[in-house]
């Protein structure tokens, strides 16, 4: 191993371990009980809401699988990013400041105990489903992200594959454990700043060592890759059921949704929102542009473009100290994502089932450690997950994507906008999102010639039968409840 780019890994993980033990002595000031600890005493301002929303959101992903993908299929993979934007744009535009409004009513910390709250469901039915949901897809998802740190460590520090992936657990969990909400965001908005640094660094050496895009142009050409956004009217469609549905996603991602839960002030929503925009779109842009300037960059074809290519790219433009800081951007991206779903899967174990259903006196302290447990049992769940080295970073995260999106972001739109519906639609509409998406990955082949995003029939099926069963259920008197309104 390189000692200069051991000395950098070092460094940044040193850095991560300072800023959450300083964020977490903060947090110990203002923390008293475990809400506290799960949604920060919604304490956090504008600049890190955004960031470390965006943070959370784009993973090993944004260096590994979409440059991957633009490398592979040319401009077309284009659309995913354009869908993330607008996605995120309906998120911050239309759900940031109502969710927050609302979980702060209902006195929530969680998307479920919002859901329960709103609706009087007192049996801790929508919790325990939702731990299940979660369970599941946050699983795949870290593990993806488990995976890509073993990817970086080992292709680029000589880190044994799966002594890469412990490490990977091991930095997150220590400052998770620290302290909970607050450290985390901290840790998140030093990493969205640093990995966005990276991510756009990086191609512009590289653009400007190739001699520019007439040299993309050529090698896009001599691969036979279309630089055109829509190459022929057969791929319409395509853009229509597959990328595009990516953006339904952030309006039921309980990782995403979870920063704006923690917010200080609803009425600088705004900021955040032209903050957050801002970043995510260079940081996409920045890494398209590794996509496509990877394909005049390398003399052979990649055999592994996920594995390889953001990270050959950095060894070969950089010296051995700032190469492993560059690298380290990729592992930023990764961390931010692994901690903001451990935290939201661990605070409804803790606060949802434990608290609500086992245990309702249990003191502060012990709900801490059953945060920190869960914590533990979710890391290692998707450590197990990561094992196989075969499954592809993007085809994991697409998947827990659209599952996550299809199970919760029906019913959190229409909580916020839609009177009248029931505790037995929301039920049934979280159940039937989560299993139509799980489902239609494998009916898909079989029932169309053609693939369509496991989002768009998990996310109108989820909806309909929201709207259907709370229909039903109003009209029988014995299951008519009044709802609270906002």
């Amino acid at each position: 191993m390189n000692i200069a780019m051991l000395l950098a890994l070092i460094v940044y993980i040193s850095i991560l371990l300072i800023i959450g033990f300083i964020a977490s002595r903060h947090a110990a000031l203002t923390q008293t009980n475990s809400t506290d600890f799960i949604v920060g005493n919604r304490s956090v301002n504008y600049w890190v809401t955004a960031i470390s929303a965006h943070a959370a959101d784009m993973s090993d992903w944004l260096f590994m699988g979409f440059p991957a993908a633009i490398y592979l299929t040319g401009a077309f993979s284009l659309w995913v990013a354009i869908s993330l934007v607008f996605g995120m744009f309906i998120s911050w535009q239309f759900v940031a400041p109502a969710l927050r409004r609302a979980t702060a009513d209902f006195h929530a910390t969680t998307l479920t105990s919002y859901f329960e709250a709103k609706y009087h469901e007192n049996k801790g039915r929508i919790s325990l489903l939702g731990a299940v949901i979660m369970g599941f897809f946050f699983t795949i998802y870290i593990a993806a992200g488990i995976k890509g740190v073993g990817y970086l460590l080992s292709t680029g520090f000589d880190v044994p594959y799966h002594v890469g992936t412990a490490i990977a657990i091991g930095v997150t969990i220590s400052y998770v454990f620290m302290g909970g909400f607050i450290a985390a965001a901290w840790v998140d908005f030093f990493q969205g700043i640093f990995l966005l640094a990276v991510v756009l660094i990086t191609p512009l050496f590289a653009l400007q060592k190739i001699g520019g895009f007439a040299a993309i142009v050529n090698a896009a050409h001599a691969r036979n890759l279309s630089l055109n956004l829509i190459p022929n009217a057969h791929n319409a469609l395509g853009i229509l059921l597959d990328p595009i549905a990516w953006g339904l996603g952030y309006l039921g991602m309980p990782h995403i949704l979870s920063k704006f839960m923690g917010a200080r002030d609803v009425n600088q929503m705004h900021k955040s929102k032209y903050i957050g925009l801002t970043w995510q779109i260079m940081a996409l842009s920045g890494a398209a542009l590794a996509g496509f300037v990877a394909m005049g960059f390398f003399n052979t074809i990649l055999a592994n473009p996920e594995r390889e290519l953001f990270i050959s790219m950095a060894l070969q433009l950089f010296n051995p100290f700032i190469a492993g800081l560059i690298l380290c951007g990729i592992l930023s991206a990764t961390l931010s994502t692994m901690n903001s779903q451990m935290l939201v899967l661990a605070g409804v174990i803790t606060d949802d089932l434990y608290k609500k259903q086992y245990k309702k006196n249990a003191s502060t302290l012990e709900l801490v450690w059953v945060f920190r447990c869960s914590i533990l049992l979710i890391a290692l769940a998707a450590f197990i997950v990561s094992w196989n080295e075969e499954n592809t970073i993007f085809g994991l995260v697409q998947f827990a994507w659209s599952g996550l999106g299809a199970s919760f972001g029906p019913l959190t739109m229409l909580s916020l906008y839609m009177p009248h519906i029931t505790k037995q639609g929301a039920l049934a509409g979280i159940f039937a999102g989560g299993i139509t998406a799980v489902a239609w990955r494998m009916i898909n082949p079989l029932v169309l010639g053609f693939h369509v995003n496991e989002m768009l029939p998990g996310f109108v099926i989820g909806g309909l039968v929201i709207l259907m069963i709370s229909w039903i259920t109003r009209l029988s008197p014995s299951k008519h409840t009044t709802e609270p309104q906002i």
